[in-house]
């Protein structure tokens, strides 16, 4: 059991986890070399970048646990009624990861609400903005701000904004028993209009299930009309459709939107999202993995492996998260 496969391009990785566990073994497999004569018979523990297991999938017989490497493993469904997965998944998961997440929104939200992207573009041009200290904007504790999926990393995000004094709505497939302090609001997904009508921002963190594909696609999104709401994403693309994105924002159904993923990417140069004023586009970098992190969780779930205890996060093939 000391040894353990680190599959992934990220090669810096196997020395930040041999660094504070110097008594295992790592054998570092980078994806993009030819897999054909790796053997995993005498190994029982993968630390995997998951969009790659596709591609070993017949040489996982003796796997029993893989650390992924990032929180998101929908690519990982193709391979729920594989018969070779005998393993367990447990998903990246750390408080860090949720922290990269929250001060993303926190400057998005802030730079929309200054009109930073006009600033910046008028200052370009040595123009003085006219009466700037006078121009009235919100503050994050005038706002209500609703998160679509308040899981690990979603009650990182709702906690940092309800530290700016914001109203936070939560939407969940079911209520839970025990309310977080930081949530003033909780709605179960079959009350969507409810949800949207009701919040200044929309702010997307669900994974991509099929549960969550095309949840916002139709008209949906009519709901924020009222409150010329703003669309975040920084979840999964499957969400909405791009047409159905594009036709909101030209309805002015929302105000704006911002947007880090994507139903396609990289997101195309053809498409219509890249010449609307009122959309922000950023290459799917809210947050970014750490490879220290990484280690830090691996060197937690190992010790809880090798003693027999449970595993948190582990993946959930039939719900995709």
């Amino acid at each position: 059991m000391n040894r353990v496969v680190v599959y992934t391009t990220m090669s810096i990785l196997a020395q930040h986890i041999k660094k504070i566990m110097p008594e295992l073994e790592f054998i570092n497999i980078n994806p993009d070399n030819s897999v054909e004569s790796l053997e995993l018979d005498n190994v029982e523990i993968m630390i995997a970048d998951c969009r790659y297991l596709s591609k070993i999938k017949n040489k996982l017989n003796n796997i029993k646990w893989i650390q992924s490497i990032s929180a998101g493993v929908e690519q990982l469904i193709e391979l729920r009624d594989d018969k070779n997965i005998n393993f367990v998944i447990t998903r990246f998961v750390d408080d860090v990861y949720g922290l990269d997440m929250a001060e993303y929104i926190v400057m998005q939200i802030v730079a929309h609400e200054r009109r930073q992207k006009e600033e910046y573009e008028a200052l370009k041009s040595a123009v003085w903005p006219n009466n700037s200290m006078f121009v009235a904007r919100r503050l994050i504790s005038q706002m209500n701000i609703g998160i679509m999926g308040v899981g690990n990393i979603g009650k990182v995000v709702a906690r940092t904004l309800k530290n700016f004094g914001a109203k936070i709505w939560g939407l969940k497939r079911t209520v839970p028993t025990i309310k977080e302090p930081y949530i003033d609001e909780y709605r179960t997904t079959n009350l969507l209009p409810e949800f949207l009508s009701n919040c200044d921002y929309i702010i997307n963190i669900m994974p991509a299930t099929p549960e969550t594909d095309g949840f916002l696609n139709g008209d949906v999104l009519k709901n924020c009309k009222e409150n010329n709401a703003i669309f975040i994403n920084v979840g999964r693309g499957n969400i909405i459709n791009e047409n159905d994105l594009v036709n909101a924002l030209e309805n002015k159904w929302i105000a704006a939107a911002i947007l880090d993923v994507f139903e396609v990417e990289p997101l195309p140069p053809t498409s219509k999202l890249w010449t609307m004023p009122q959309v922000t586009i950023t290459p799917h970098n809210a947050c970014t993995v750490r490879p220290e992190g990484i280690a830090k969780l691996f060197k937690s779930n190992y010790e809880k492996y090798i003693k027999g205890e449970p595993l948190p996060n582990i993946l959930d093939f039939q719900r995709g998260y």
